[in-house]
């Protein structure tokens, strides 16, 4: 039970990659939440400037997700 180290947190096998331990998902879903809402801020301010509102929005949002989704599989692949 205690002496065990598959039992611990972001160990893996003998030869496998190290599994992501709560810190690196925590830090990969804040960085993804904060890329759509950047992405988003960063749309409304662009529309909020050039009167041309809801387009750059939609643009800065699908911008963030596809920022949000490229991290996290860039993070994620570590672990694969």
């Amino acid at each position: 039970m205690g002496d065990n180290q598959d039992d611990r947190e972001g160990s893996s096998g003998p030869s496998g990659p190290p599994a992501p331990s709560m810190g690196d998902v925590f830090w990969i879903g804040t960085a993804c939440a904060l890329s759509v809402v950047g992405g988003a801020g960063l749309g409304y301010l662009a529309d909020w400037l050039a009167s041309t509102t809801p387009w750059l929005t939609f643009v800065g949002l699908a911008f963030g997700i596809v920022s949000a989704v490229l991290l996290a599989v860039h993070q994620f692949r570590r672990f694969v």
